[in-house]
C-alpha cells in the first residue's frame, strides 16, 4: 500500500498546478488514499465471498460424493443380498415349511428387503405385455404369437428383480413374446378354410 501511496503522490503532484500549496497537496493524497483503501476493502470482501462459495460447493461435491462411495462399497454386499432374496423367497411356497418355521421365514426375506430399501435397492416385477427392459431381464423362455405388437413385451415374470440407482443388482427372469411370421399365415389360411 506504500508503493500505491507514493505512486498516487507522485502522479497527483505531476498532474497539479505548481500553485497547490503542500496542504492541498495532502489533501488530495489522503483522498486518493481514501479510494484505494475502499477499493482494496471491496475486492477483498469479494475475495472473501467468493472463497466461501467455492469452499460451500466443494464441500457440497464432497458429501455427495461421499455418500456415493458410501453406497458403492457395499454393491457386492447388496447384490448377494438381492440373490439370496430373489432366489429364496420361493421357499415361502413349499408345503412341506409350516408355522413357526414359515413366519420366521417371512420375517427373515422382510429384513432382507429391508436391508436394500435401505440403500436405496428395490424388488421390481414387471406385468405381462409390458415392454422388456433389456438391462434390467433375462429372458428365460419366448413365446411365440402372432399380434405383432406383443413383440419382445413381456409374457410372464418367472423371479423378481432388484434394481438400485437405475442399475440392477439382480435381474429378473422373464418369458418373452416373440413375433412368428408362420403363425399369422396359419390363422389366416385357418380362417379361410373356416368360411368355405
Amino acid at each position: 500500500m506504500d508503493e500505491n501511496t507514493e505512486f498516487n503522490a507522485e502522479e497527483v503532484a505531476q498532474n497539479s498546478t505548481p500553485d497547490l500549496s503542500a496542504e492541498e497537496m495532502l489533501k488530495d493524497v489522503y483522498e486518493e488514499q481514501k479510494k484505494i483503501s475502499r477499493r482494496l476493502i471491496q475486492v477483498l470482501r469479494e475475495n472473501v465471498n467468493f472463497q466461501n462459495q467455492v469452499r460451500g460447493g466443494m464441500q457440497e461435491e464432497l458429501e455427495i460424493f461421499r455418500e456415493q462411495q458410501r453406497g458403492e462399497q457395499f454393491t457386492p454386499i447388496l447384490k448377494a443380498i438381492a440373490a439370496v432374496c430373489v432366489e429364496y423367497r420361493t421357499l415361502l411356497d413349499d408345503e412341506n415349511i409350516i408355522g413357526r418355521s414359515r413366519r420366521k421365514l417371512q420375517l427373515l426375506f422382510d429384513e432382507l428387503e429391508d436391508i436394500l430399501a435401505d440403500y436405496d435397492a428395490e424388488v421390481f416385477s414387471s406385468m405381462k405385455g409390458e415392454p422388456r427392459r433389456a438391462l434390467l431381464t433375462k429372458v428365460i423362455n419366448t413365446v411365440a404369437t402372432a399380434n405383432v405388437e406383443l413383440h419382445n413385451k413381456v409374457a410372464r415374470s418367472r423371479r423378481p428383480g432388484v434394481i438400485r440407482n437405475g442399475r440392477p443388482l439382480y435381474r429378473e427372469y422373464v418369458d418373452v413374446y416373440v413375433f412368428d411370421a408362420n403363425l399369422v399365415n396359419k390363422s389366416t389360411s385357418e380362417f379361410a378354410d373356416s368360411r368355405d
